[in-house]
Parts: C-alpha cells; structure tokens; sequence
C-alpha cells in the first residue's frame, strides 16, 4: 500500500492544484452535494505539516517540567491546532490557485512527509524530554531518566486524532445544515445562516451547556470540601480566634481554610522558646462565605471581631487577602508572629471556596470586592485612632490573595498612604497596581525583576539579596514583591497568545531554560499548564516562596532590635513547617 492510498486526500479528483495535498475533504464550492463518501480518516497535506510542526513546538521548555501526562496533553491539543491551520491555509490556496500537480510530484510530496515527518516526531519527543530534564535541574529537581517518550507519543496521537474528529464531525453538521437550508434559500445565504446557526450552538454547548455543568461540578465538589476539617484542627478556646465561643463567627461557619486558620498556629509558648522572652496570644480574625452574605457585611463583621479581641491594640495588624479557597499560607502567618512576639493581628474574608483558578473564571469581580471592603471596613476604624496608639497597619497577598489585597489600592502611591507596608507573593499577571508599576519600571530593568523609581518605595525580589540589588535609599512604608521568574502564575496572560513577553525577549531569570521561545498560540498552553504545578517544584522556584518569606517580612515590617541572625534562624525554623 502506498502513501497515496494511506495519506490522501477524499476530493473528487481532479479539482485543483492541491487535491492529492488538499483538506481531505468534498468540496462544495458548486453548492451540491458530494457524491462520494467521506471517510474520516483521510487527511489533509498542509493540515499534517501544521501538526507536525506544533507538535515539535509544544515539546519545547518553558518555565516548569511537567509531567508526561500534561506533555502529551500539550503536544495533542497543539497538533490539533496545527492541523486546523494547515487545512485552512490548503482551502485559501485551494481557491487562489487552478492548477493541478502532477501526479509524480504528489507522490513524492506525501511519501516525503511520511519519512521526514516520522523522523520530525520522534527528534521532537526525545527532545522534549531532553528539555524536560533542564527545566528540572534549573528548579532544583533531579533529572529523570524515564521520560514516558512513548507514553507521551500515543496520548499526543489519540488526543489529536479525538480532537480532529469531533472538528470534522463539526464541519460537517455544517455542511449538512447548509444543504438544507440551500433548498429554500441561495447558497450563499445557506452557507451564511449555516456558520451563523452551528457558531450559536457552539456557543451554547461552551457557555450554557459545558460552563454550567462545570460549575455545578465545581460548587457541589469544593463547597462539600469546604464543609470538612482539615484532621487534627480543633475549635480554638482562646477568645483571641474567630471561631472560638466568644465570636461573632461562629466555627461552623467558617469553611475549610477558615478553620485550619484559626484552628492552628504558634502557641504564646512556641513564640517564647523562639524570642526567648513572654509572649501574647496572636490574634486570628476570620470571615466565612457561610458568616455572612454579602462582602461588606463579612467585612463589618471582621471589624467588629478586631474591636473585641483588642486587635487596634497590638504592634501590628495585617489585613490579608485570601486565595479562592480562602486559604493563607502557614509560613506566612506564623513568620510574623513569631518576629512580633505575638503582638500580632491577621484579618481575612472568605469570597469563595473555589480553587484560584476557577475562582479566576467565575470569582474575580467578588475577590476584587472583599479586598475593597475588608481594607475599607479596617482602614475606616484604624485611620481614626490617634496616630501614636494605633498599630502599624499591613497589606499582604499570596497568589489569588495578592490581586483580592491589591484591588483596595489605584497605585503604590496610594499604598503607601495608607499602609505602613506592603508585601505581595507571586502576584497574577492581571492585578493592579502590579502590572501598572512592571509597565513603568526604569529603563534597563528586566520584567522578571524590574527596579521601580529606582527603588525608593517598591522593590521586586526572587531572594534575599535581590531586595538589596536597586542600591539606593529605601524609605519607608515599604513595598515587596516576591516574584521568581519560574512562577506561571505571575507569567500567564492572554497576551502570550499573540504577543512575546518581555520576560522571554529580555535577559531572562537564572530558573529559566535558556532554550525557552515564544511562540504564538503554544507559549500560552504551555504556561497555562504550567500554573498546575506551581507549588510542586522545590521551595524558591515556580509559586513556592515560603523558604524567602521572613526576609521579606524583616524588610516591610522589622520589629525592634530586630537582626540578620534572628531572621536566618526564624526562616530555619519556618522551612521545617510542611508545605500544604
């Protein structure tokens, strides 16, 4: 059997100059019905081409190694975009040119793309796995030796070969349609109302249909999870914790995280073995979505909760932002209590239940609102006690938490205005006022890093040293951004569908592959996937910053006779705390 008969095309022959390299399927252009049958298994030239060369493509780097599941998942869906490409160029061509190969050259076309395509795919896949082992190293994790290539060959066929049917049986729904319209309407009007009817319903079944069940899904998954208690976690008895019998939120209502928050933490006993002095009992403010309705009645709610705990008394009050699942991360609390001795209060609001990146799809506008109202409601009581009483007051974020903290602010200006610090981790791409202080950061400075008004108020930050790495004055308040050039999260944009970061044009972060390219459509699946494996690469690397956050924490908000030496044994001690 020869290429011809494996690897061709299903158009009556001859047509035009493309038939034997053409879309591998009957052509309506007259506006009758085919006459012969169509097999979906025929294929179409430039469609092949397209997908080899997206494949190729797809098992390059980027920022985080992925496992051989999500590399063929990557290289599948590419390949059906390559494809699509490709028959959509053979059509253009189709209709510009009217002239008919010669037979020879076909077949020497297709018996070419079936040796150098085979040879394409496989250079790709061990390649990619090749790529895989760098991105590895560069993140601090050992190489494997078992890169699945095989594994990662057939998932990248069978997805590919599943998507380009469900798009032929499309296109042919279409044709089916249009033929049916055609009977009591011009063709050109039957083909126009045809793409118009099967673009509707296609929209329907993605945005009705599809999207609602997966909310469904989503809401009766995580809200019973939501339910839960983390095992272990018990209903606190100091009055210092919502929760707690003396609240106004009462334990049950406050959700998964909201529990294992208030739930745990550093004992007054535990912070006094650290400072070696007495130590108070951290307060621990919290809100759930089942406390209260709305936002603002959950942010009332956690004002009144800081004026029954004495939380306007301590050293320090940190108004935090939430991930959508309301989740703060341990190191991250615990490090600022035990700098402080305890004379600490954490405040929070739950707005959804939902994982970050779902709660990025359907929550955006209620995280937005909660950190809003939360600062507001705290910002309102705080702003009218007298300046030598009252705490310092802190704005913190991680991740989803940092764009909800950040939405209070229209600028670092106005951070600073109000605050007495500052600190962000692994910001998302869309928040604000980070993208506004990336855009004008100083000339010179790359996007991974970036040195803004040369670091007198805001500084970006990877590690320890980087704080220091502007040179000049840094006077407070203070503002740190802890992004790793690794970090999917603070990376992911729709522009990386049409447009090459700066971070890829730019001199790049030592934890990213210098093979890493951008290329349209496939950068962005690539690091949409990426943002799946954020935290599952060693501390100090993609969404990790734990093993950093007291050295951030010693820059924004030191407390007295504070010392490099206290903070390099206060991060040993958080490093020991498990990654949840």
């Amino acid at each position: 059997m020869t290429p011809m008969t494996t690897l061709t095309t299903d158009d009556p022959p001859p047509t035009d100059a493309l038939t034997a390299v053409g879309d591998g399927t009957p052509s309506d252009t007259d506006g009758s019905a085919t006459k012969h049958r169509w097999k979906w298994w025929r294929l179409n030239y430039l469609g092949l081409v397209g997908a080899l060369l997206f494949i190729g493509l797809a098992l390059t780097p980027s920022l985080l190694p992925r496992p051989w599941l999500f590399i063929g998942l990557i290289a599948g869906i590419a390949a059906a975009i390559g494809y699509g490409i490709g028959t959509f160029l053979s059509w253009a061509i189709r209709r510009l040119v009217h002239r008919e190969l010669p037979h020879s050259i076909k077949r020497v076309a297709w018996w070419a793309l079936a040796v150098l395509g085979t040879l394409w795919f496989i250079a790709a896949v061990i390649a990619g796995g090749r790529w895989q082992n760098q991105v590895r190293v560069l993140v601090g994790e050992p190489e494997d030796p078992a890169a699945n290539l095989i594994a990662i060959a057939v998932i990248t066929f069978v997805l590919a070969a599943f998507l380009m049917l469900i798009a032929r049986s499309i296109r042919r729904l279409n044709r089916w349609i249009n033929r049916q319209l055609g009977r009591v309407v011009p063709p050109r009007v039957a083909a126009t109302a045809g793409f118009i009817i099967v673009a509707l319903f296609l929209y329907w079944i993605a945005t009705g249909l599809l999207a609602s069940s997966f909310i469904s899904w989503a809401d009766t998954t995580y809200a019973s999870a939501n339910a839960g208690t983390r095992a272990g976690v018990t209903q606190p008895t100091a009055p210092e914790r919502s929760g707690s019998t003396d609240s106004l939120a009462s334990w049950e209502s406050l959700g998964f995280q909201g529990r294992n928050f208030v739930g745990r933490g550093p004992t007054p006993k535990q912070i006094s073995a650290f400072t070696g002095r007495p130590a108070t009992e951290p307060i621990r403010i919290y809100v759930g979505v089942d406390t209260a309705d709305t936002a603002q009645k959950r942010a009332d709610i956690a004002v009144k909760e800081l004026e029954r705990t004495g939380a306007f008394e301590r050293s320090v009050l940190v108004v935090a932002g939430a991930t959508g699942t309301g989740w703060l991360e341990p190191q991250s609390v615990d490090s600022i209590e035990y700098m402080w001795g305890g004379d600490t209060a954490i405040a929070t609001i739950q707005y959804s239940y939902l994982p970050s990146w779902i709660s990025f799809l359907v929550d955006q506008e209620r995280a937005t609102e909660a950190g809003q109202a939360l600062f507001e409601a705290v910002y309102d009581k705080w702003s009218s006690l007298p300046d030598a009483s009252r705490p310092k007051l802190i704005t913190y974020g991680l991740s989803l938490g940092s764009f909800t903290a950040q939405a209070a602010f229209g600028s670092v200006q106005d951070m600073t205005k109000r605050t007495d610090g500052a600190l962000f981790q692994g910001t998302p791409n869309f928040s604000e006022p980070w993208g506004t202080v990336e855009q004008r950061r100083d000339a010179g400075s790359p996007e991974w890093q970036p040195i803004y008004q040369q670091g007198r108020t805001a500084r970006f930050a990877a590690t320890e040293d980087d704080l220091e790495k502007p040179g000049g004055p840094w006077f407070e308040p203070r503002v740190v951004f802890m992004q790793h050039a690794s970090d999917p999260v603070v990376w992911w944009s729709y522009d990386l569908l049409t447009r090459e970061p700066d971070w890829l044009k730019e001199p790049r972060g030592p934890d990213v592959s210098p093979e890493t390219r951008w290329y349209p459509i496939i950068t962005f699946l690539q690091v949409t996937v990426d943002q799946f494996f954020g935290v599952s690469v060693p501390v100090g690397h993609g969404h990790n910053y734990s093993n950093t956050i007291v050295y951030a924490w010693s820059n924004v908000v030191p407390p007295p006779a504070w010392t490099p030496a206290l903070a390099d044994e206060l991060q040993a001690l958080i490093n020991a705390i498990p990654v949840e």
